[in-house]
């Protein structure tokens, strides 16, 4: 076989590697991102609802249900 052609195999499948690991970091940074910005908008609601308000919240993703201004986990109220 032609040392060119060898060479230029090797190349491509080099490159096809990198781009299926590229496609993979971009992919998982954009899931980590929709996280953050769920996470987000739950703090923000949160904190607009006053003490004694509950928050529940069920998708497919995640299952909240938080009381504001209530005991915390694991600790016995006073």
């Amino acid at each position: 076989m032609d040392p060119t052609a060898t060479t230029a195999a090797a190349g491509l499948a080099a490159g096809g590697y990198i781009l299926r690991l590229g496609h993979r970091w971009i992919g998982l940074r954009a899931q980590i991102r929709r996280a953050e910005l769920a996470q987000h908008g739950l703090s923000e609601r949160t904190r607009s609802l006053p003490a004694g308000s509950r928050l529940i919240e069920r998708t497919a993703h995640h299952d909240v249900d938080i009381v504001i201004g209530g005991p915390a986990a694991g600790r016995p109220a006073r």
